[in-house]
């Protein structure tokens, strides 16, 4: 394994096995004696990530484009506080999220202003992975497990961001990787595993 610190993203409409993934990664890391942490955007407990968990629950509303500018900052904020000293103490970092989150759900017409916006705010990662998964079961997923949805998890929505991540892997090209997240958990773990070695991530 590599010392040097990595950064590591999963990205996905809700309900698409993230966390399952990046639990199961991070475990394969940490075996291996390699300091590993996860984290999340937005954040719940840095100052602007608690003004989006309130709006994006059904609090105060603002205008779409303000709240993706809302997660933008956070993700600065994030990524000086959280992610940039871990990386330089020689951790793994594991995200759960990260620009491409925020590409993919703004509205059409502004993605590829977010897309630049957030490629001047933040550093790209080592590698992102797509989970790339069908809608009805995104949402049989989301169903089985949450008591209510929050505003990005209805499935037209739903349907609109897959789309628009698509588009972002097309844009970013070799940094993402679109795993098929449809299959069985194992299977794709070992998948992620091999693309990270492939990427001489490990």
């Amino acid at each position: 394994m590599n010392n040097k610190g990595k950064f590591i993203v999963f990205e996905g409409i809700d309900g698409s096995g993230k966390g399952t993934q990046i639990k199961k990664l991070q475990k394969y890391f940490e075996q291996r004696g390699i300091k590993t942490i996860t984290t999340c955007e937005h954040t719940r407990d840095l100052p602007v990530g608690k003004l989006i968990e309130t709006t994006v629950n059904g609090g105060e509303k603002m205008d779409p484009l303000a709240l993706q500018l809302c997660f933008t900052a956070d993700r600065r904020d994030h990524y000086e506080k959280v992610i940039r000293p871990a990386l330089e103490n020689g951790e793994f970092v594991i995200s759960d999220r990260y620009y491409g989150s925020t590409v993919a759900y703004t509205e059409e017409d502004k993605r590829q202003m977010m897309l630049e916006l957030n490629e001047n705010v933040v550093p790209k990662a080592d590698l992102t992975f797509f989970l790339d998964i069908e809608i009805d079961m995104a949402i049989k997923r989301i169903d089985d497990v949450r008591l209510s949805k929050t505003i990005f998890e209805r499935k037209e929505k739903l349907e609109q961001c897959r789309n628009s991540y698509l588009w972002f892997c097309e844009k970013v090209g070799e940094s993402v990787i679109i795993i098929d997240g449809n299959r069985d958990i194992e299977t794709i773990h070992k998948d992620i595993l091999e693309k990270l070695k492939s990427k001489k991530i490990i």
